[in-house]
């Protein structure tokens, strides 16, 4: 079915209608015969069938407007088609009837001046009127009647002569040509509705809009998954009956819009802005914007980081760290544990040890590990710099500051994990605005006045004495206790045992063979040998690059042969530790072998701390159980060790 069907009620219409539609290339309109009920019939299949805009004349049109919903276009019956109509009979009769609704004569006093007749206007209020207004008009004189199809029947029934209107050629092409005008109109309305209808759906707010009657006529996508209501189920009911508690009819009687007030909607929180549309100064409905708390809390986060220009994730988990079991397992199922909680953790270890590593395999197997991970080393940062760094900073407050300020390191992880590596390092004066920051979670940019809510986890990284330094007095007391909840110790490559160690050999070796297209080097029992005797004061840092340059040189000879500390990077000299006779060995000849000046230098360390094991770990910067175990294998006996402390 085209969009615009003619329901011609009479032959003649029908004919001048098919007539203009080939003369004018009208490709859209389709033509159909059927007065009165017949045509209302057929006018109920156009609309099924998708018809847009239908065009009718008299009762058929009156019918047709009454019964159905659709754009109706009426051929206008008007002076001059009753003219033409009667112009064979002005000369034998001396008054005429004209018998229709209001609607079908226009122009009807200028009858009266252009014909020879008596004119006489017989209006019809329905169809079953006629026999009974015709008779009344007959009963006065009248022997002529004009009208539609019914009307000349009738007329012949009561023995009078009746004549049947027919619309002028012009009539019926300005009726079609207004029916095409208004299909153009629908479908730029359409189309008008529909970015409409796609801009609301692609908003991410929901929008809920009522009419004057308090009447949804807009219910976007976003409000669907709101308030769990389909479009179609919300689209033409009372807002009373879709969302009660949104208040919008309130809006009818009052201009004032309100904002940000918070609305609950089963478990979640949701944040309403409501405002009355006015036009032409009256208010004509009500729109209202809902935003998920939750989701609103989501897209700040997403906004910071994007206007941060920083991308922060934590790219390892513990499924990269490679070990033999052991200690390390047992290390790796404490910090699985306490990934599961927000507690702050301390991962403390010697340097090259693979702290970070750790870390970022706490904050991928905690509930965070969809937020950013943002770490920051505290050793890299000059002092006068570290405050911005942390906090953040607003326009303009300090000399070579953004122009736009810029978020801090809490900011940028919010909803997500802070790793301080090296918190020994930062000063003791910003240590209180650290302590102040993790205890409200809230920071104020540096030169600001307004705190901002922050939702991180702490943690922190060290390979410094942080008890030693409390005694001292470089890190505040409260502090170190703020982060301290959790302690996970990362073990030496020492302690890790020699399986560890040939597995990351093996490890960096293939690494760095792909890196530089070299052939792979085996580790052969000699190799195997050099690389257990040696002593790793770099940890996995130090093997790595150990391994780095093996395949670069592509042999192990040189390598292996070398000291794992050149003479340029000697520790500084503790000979004021050693024992009195170590001391005079010293300067009277060569000393004794590694392990005895080892040995020596342990004892000594533990004479002067009182047998402190404690102190002496912080003095050798070493762990507890590795001073342990160097004791046992030095053979020190049950007595002497009893008096440890």
């Amino acid at each position: 079915m085209k969009k615009i069907v003619v329901i011609a009620p009479l032959q003649d219409i029908y004919d001048k209608a098919l007539q203009i539609v080939r003369e004018n290339g009208f490709t859209d309109v389709d033509v159909l015969l059927g007065s009165m009920g017949e045509g209302l019939l057929k006018a109920r299949q156009c609309v099924q069938q998708d018809a847009a805009v239908i065009v009718s004349r008299g009762g058929t049109y009156r019918m047709i407007h009454d019964e159905l919903d659709i754009p109706l276009v009426e051929i206008k019956v008007n002076a001059y088609d009753i003219i033409e109509s009667l112009s064979p009979m002005t000369d034998k009769y001396d008054a005429v009837g004209v018998v229709g609704y209001s609607n079908v004569i226009e122009g009807f006093d200028i009858l009266q001046k252009l014909l020879p007749l008596e004119i006489v206007k017989v209006v019809l209020n329905r169809t079953e009127d006629i026999p009974q207004a015709i008779q009344k008009y007959k009963r006065m004189g009248i022997q002529m009647f004009i009208g539609d199809a019914n009307v000349k029947l009738v007329s012949e029934e009561l023995g009078r002569t009746g004549i049947e209107i027919s619309s002028q050629k012009d009539s019926v092409l300005m009726a079609i040509m207004e029916a095409r005008r208004m299909l153009k109109v629908a479908r730029a309305e359409r189309r008008r509705a529909q970015r409409i209808i796609s801009i609301t759906d692609f908003v991410h707010d929901g929008i809920i809009a009522i009419d004057g009657e308090g009447v949804v006529v807009i219910f976007n996508r976003s409000a669907e998954r709101i308030f769990g209501i389909s479009k179609e189920k919300a689209l033409g009911r009372s807002i009373s009956e879709v969302v009660k508690a949104c208040k919008l009819p309130e809006l009818l009687n009052d201009t004032r819009s309100q904002f940000a007030q918070v609305l609950d909607v089963g478990p979640n929180k949701v944040a309403i802005n409501r405002a009355p549309v006015v036009i032409d100064g009256k208010i004509s409905g009500a729109i209202a914007t809902f935003q998920d708390v939750t989701e609103m809390q989501d897209m700040e986060q997403k906004v910071r980081r994007t206007l941060a220009e920083r991308g922060f994730s934590a790219k390892h988990t513990f499924d990269d760290i490679i070990h033999d079991g052991g200690v390390m397992q047992r290390c790796i199922d404490d910090a699985l544990h306490y990934a599961q909680y927000d507690t702050p953790v301390l991962v403390v270890g010697e340097s090259g040890t693979g702290k970070e590593l750790f870390c970022q395999g706490l904050h991928n197997s905690s509930p965070r590990c969809r937020g950013p991970f943002v770490a920051i080393n505290c050793a890299a940062i000059p002092a006068s710099l570290m405050e911005a760094e942390l906090f953040g900073h607003v326009e303009g407050s300090f000399t070579g500051a953004s122009r736009k300020g810029r978020a801090g390191i809490f900011e940028m992880a919010h909803r997500g994990t802070v790793l301080l590596d090296e918190i020994g390092e930062i000063p003791l004066e910003l240590q209180a605005r650290l302590l102040r920051a993790l205890q409200e979670k809230q920071v104020m940019r540096l030169g600001g006045d307004k705190m901002i809510p922050v939702d991180v986890r702490i943690i922190c990284a060290t390979n410094k004495p942080l008890e030693q330094m409390v005694v001292e007095e470089r890190f505040r007391r409260d502090l170190y206790f703020r982060i301290n909840i959790l302690t996970l110790r990362v073990p030496s490559l020492e302690e890790r045992g020699p399986g560890t160690i040939l597995k990351l050999a093996e490890h960096f070796l293939r690494q760095y063979s792909e890196r530089f297209h070299k052939r792979p080097l085996a580790i052969t029992p000699d190799v195997q040998s050099a690389l257990l005797s040696r002593r790793f004061e770099g940890n996995v840092r130090e093997l790595k690059g150990l391994m780095e340059r093996s395949v670069i040189l592509g042999s192990f000879k040189k390598v292996l042969a070398d000291e794992p500390f050149p003479a340029s990077h000697a520790t500084p000299d503790r000979t004021d530790l050693l024992p009195p006779g170590v001391k005079k060995l010293a300067a009277t000849g060569p000393l004794p072998d590694l392990k005895s000046f080892e040995n020596s230098y342990i004892r000594e360390v533990l004479r002067r701390t009182n047998g402190s094991v404690k102190q002496a770990s912080l003095v050798l910067n070493i762990s507890r159980s590795t001073l342990w175990r160097r004791l046992r294998e030095d053979g020190m006996s049950q007595n002497e060790t009893d008096v440890l402390k």
